[in-house]
């Protein structure tokens, strides 16, 4: 029940009296009544009534007919029809006339109740509608001011940080506080530059609304309402309109004024204050909320034109200590004389700083003490006389620790070497001392005394070490430059000096250095430095050895030379990376003589060897023959026939190593190579699946043939076949690959092996020789087949090599197998450029081989 209006309709003045005096008001319901239709039309018209009871029976116009006619006149109100029994067919009419409900005279008050209620729903939900959509219109325009606020607001503050000007962020700040409190003049209080927020002073930035000459002073904080507003961070707000005013300062009064704090990361930074001096206008709360918004887009603009004023203070700065130090960096590395650098450098870093002193101290690296380079300012004389210990006073720590130091009180410093104060007479109050650094090492100090503007601090320190940055370089560039001059003049003196013919060529070929034997040796002259060396070289093949030009995988090359006279000579050219190759001449003549005499001795006794050792087998085979032998006697038998018979070998061995090194017996023919490892492979494979090893082919079909003795290529070959085999485990694979390369067929055979340990590599090609750690290569049956072996395979394959004009090396990893390569020239003689194919090193020992390890 929300006492609405009801009219009561009926000609019934007791029923009326009932309803509208008693039954009415006791349900909160407030009545009206009339006696007859006309008269209810009339109310009904003049004081719209929640709801009208309706009586169906009246005078002159029937309740039917005051419903028709508030049909035609549109007015809108529910009807509750009264009625006696016996009418339920008008009220069936009358509800098509629009009555809501009815009721049936006598009726209870339980009756009347109800049906009201009922008849009253419709219309209180039109109502709550009618006021919902009032309250809804006033939201929504609350909400478009608010909105219209914070758009001002946004775009206030968005032209308050896109600024980082200081004078900029301040005058945008001052005139978006007058446009968004209507205030005649507009204050930021700040505290003193440098100083925190419990500053004693607070200093104006203020706009006028209307422009005038009003100058505000600073106001402390323990006194001022400013203050309490920047001390409290709660904001302040007030009015004052009678003659007097609000005072601001002593001579300045205003109307009314607002201040609210200016907050960044919970501390206050300033206060932002709106007044108003002639006009008697308040300021509102929403007045403060909305200045308090726009206070947080000020502190961050704030913040932000101070964080780049201070950016561009230090780039400034910065850029004032890097043009120093780049005046000092071209004024010290202008010369690589070491006294002038370090005479230049002490005057251009004396000049840099307002000092009485500086000093730089080198480090003696063997001797582990420091000496005075050069210094301005003490006694020259007395303070280079002076070895310092690594760790003795504040140049020694600070060269033991690499960290630099710095004091302001120099004689109660712990680390003070007052020896030297006491000498020179000179007395240090402050000091900064900065190691030089360069590559990585100390190579000493920089130190600056007695600072005269002031105190050291640390900016010093940091400004020093930047200059000493550039002192370290000088001074090691004209360090390294002296010991450079030195080493020349050294290795000149000694290339001049050396026993063999040496030259130098460039990368094109070109002589840069011929010693003296080589000048005498080639009849050469000064003149010919700078010449093709190709054109000063009377000998050809010499000539065309000079005159190579060094690609980018240059390795070292031995080659033997004959010369005119007959005298053998062993050349020996190594690339200098980046400038050019090294040619060094050792006569070999009588090497080669020994060698040939060797040769033909060993050649002679296996000759000599060959019949006893055909007897003593052929007789430890008859021993059988000639009367039963025991079991112990057979056994020796059968170890005389082994021994013979590997005793034969070794002589057979030797026998064609010796006619291989003499060349002699050589067949030269047309060699169709990848055949020739097609037999190889066809004899051994038998060997090699009676241990379940799998040989693999990868031949190049149409590499070019070689010109050769085909048995010695096949025996050189199948030795290096053979070999691969011995020392493969059950399960592994042999592969044997053939490619064309330059001028040149490269044949390599690889195992998977356990690999050949580093320290046999240089010597796996000479005679006799075997691998000690042979059993961790092999099989399960690998000593049975280190036996048949006399250590004469691989020099065999090396001379066959060498004999063709090639050459043979050998990869090997520990645990990864290993590649034997054997390089053949395709025409006669020894390649030139096929040397370049493998980029490898050369063993150190003349023995015609090239090695590597990846181990």
């Amino acid at each position: 029940m929300s006492g609405e209006l009801i009219l009561v309709v009926d000609d019934s003045r007791e029923i009326v009296k009932h309803l509208t005096e008693y039954l009415l008001p006791n349900l909160g319901y407030e009545a009206a009544a009339a006696y007859d239709g006309r008269d209810g039309i009339e109310v009904v018209r003049e004081r719209e009534p929640d709801l009208v009871m309706l009586d169906l029976n009246l005078p002159e116009m029937t309740g039917l007919d005051v419903l028709q006619m508030l049909a035609q006149e549109a007015i809108e109100v529910p009807v509750v029809l009264m009625t006696g029994y016996g009418s339920e067919k008008d009220a069936i009419e009358a509800f098509r006339l629009g009555i809501k409900d009815y009721l049936v005279k006598p009726f209870t008050i339980d009756e009347v109740s109800e049906t009201i209620e009922r008849a009253l729903l419709e219309t209180r939900l039109r109502h709550d509608k009618r006021r919902l959509l009032e309250r809804l219109g006033r939201a929504e325009a609350e909400m478009r001011r608010q909105i219209k606020e914070m758009r001002t607001l946004y775009a206030m503050g968005k032209a308050i940080t896109s600024s980082l000007q200081m004078n900029q962020v301040l005058d945008q700040i001052l005139q978006s506080t007058i446009d968004l409190t209507t205030a005649e003049r507009a204050t930021l209080w700040l505290p003193g530059s440098g100083t925190a927020s419990g500053s004693e002073m607070l200093h104006p930035y203020t706009k006028a609304l209307y422009p005038d000459d009003v100058q505000l002073r600073s106001l402390p904080v323990a006194t001022s309402q400013v203050g309490r507003v920047f001390s409290s961070g709660e904001p302040a707000r007030q009015a004052m309109f009678g003659s007097e005013g609000i005072k601001i300062e002593t001579d300045f009064l205003a109307r009314a004024i607002l201040y609210v704090p200016l907050t960044l990361h919970g501390a206050v930074v300033g206060v932002l204050g709106a007044s108003n001096h002639e006009a008697p206008r308040a300021f509102s709360e929403r007045d403060e909320l909305l200045l308090s918004a726009l206070s947080d887009f000020a502190a961050i603009a704030l913040r932000n034109a101070r964080a780049y004023q201070q950016s561009e203070e230090a780039l400034a700065t910065h850029l004032e200590e890097l043009e120093t130090v780049l005046r000092i960096t071209r004024t010290i590395t202008s010369s690589l004389e070491l006294s002038e650098v370090s005479r230049l450098t002490i005057q251009e870093v004396h000049a840099s700083w307002d000092i009485e002193a500086t000093s730089i101290w080198l480090l003696d690296e063997p001797r582990q003490n420091l000496r005075v380079l050069v210094n301005v300012g003490t006694s020259a004389e007395i303070l280079s006389s002076y070895r310092l210990e690594v760790g003795d006073g504040i140049v020694g720590h600070v060269v033991e620790t690499g960290e630099p130091l710095y004091s302001n009180d120099v004689p109660n410093h712990p680390l003070h070497f007052r020896e030297i104060d006491e000498h020179t007479g000179f007395i240090t109050r402050s000091i900064v001392c900065v190691p030089l650094v360069f590559n990585q090492e100390i190579i000493g100090a920089l130190q600056l005394l007695n600072k005269l503007d002031g105190d050291f601090t640390v900016e010093d320190v940091q400004w020093a070490s930047s200059i000493a940055t550039a002192v370290a370089i000088a001074v090691s560039n004209a360090r390294l430059f002296a010991e450079a001059a030195s080493r020349q003049q050294l290795l000149e003196a000694t290339l001049e000096h050396n026993g063999n013919p040496i030259f130098i060529m460039d990368m094109e070929g070109c002589l840069l250095l011929s010693n003296q034997q080589a000048r005498e040796r080639f009849g050469l002259s000064e003149a010919a430095i700078s010449m093709p060396a190709a054109d000063v070289v009377s000998h050809p093949e010499l000539a065309a050895l000079l005159g190579q030009r060094v690609g980018e995988r240059a390795v070292t090359q031995r080659r033997e030379l004959e010369m005119d006279d007959g005298s053998c000579w062993l050349c020996t050219m190594a690339p200098i990376p980046d400038y050019g190759h090294i040619l060094v001449l050792q006569d070999i003549t009588y090497l080669k003589e020994l060698d040939t005499a060797k040769s033909n001795f060993v050649a002679t006794v296996s000759h000599d060897l060959r019949a006893p050792l055909n007897s003593i087998s052929g007789f430890a085979s008859a021993l059988g023959d000639v009367g039963p032998l025991n079991e112990r006697q057979a056994e020796f038998a059968v170890r005389i026939s082994d021994s013979s018979e590997r005793m034969m070998n070794l002589v057979t061995a030797l026998l064609e190593l010796a006619r291989v090194d003499s060349r002699l017996e050589q067949v030269r023919n047309t060699c169709d190579v990848p055949h020739i490892i097609r037999s190889v492979v066809t004899d051994l494979q038998g060997q090699a699946l009676s241990r379940k090893i799998e040989l693999a082919l990868d031949l190049q079909e149409e590499a070019a043939p070689v010109y050769g003795d085909p048995t010695q290529l096949r025996q050189a070959i199948s030795n290096l076949v053979d070999n691969a085999i011995k020392y493969s485990e059950s399960g592994q694979t042999v592969r044997i690959a053939l490619r064309s390369r330059d001028d040149s067929v490269l044949i390599s055979v690889n195992d998977e092996g356990r690999g050949i340990p580093n320290k046999d590599i240089p010597h796996i090609f000479e005679k006799f020789y075997q691998v000690k750690a042979a059993p961790d290569r092999g099989g399960a049956d690998h000593d049975e087949n280190q036996r048949e072996g006399a250590g004469l395979g691989l020099t065999l394959v090396r001379s066959i090599a060498e004999a063709h004009g090639g050459w043979v090396w050998v990869e090997s990893e520990q645990a990864g197998g290993s590649t034997f390569t054997l390089q053949l020239p395709l025409d006669q003689g020894v390649p030139d450029s096929g040397r370049d194919a493998y980029d490898g090193s050369y063993s150190d020992s003349y023995n015609g081989s090239k090695t590597q390890s990846n181990a």
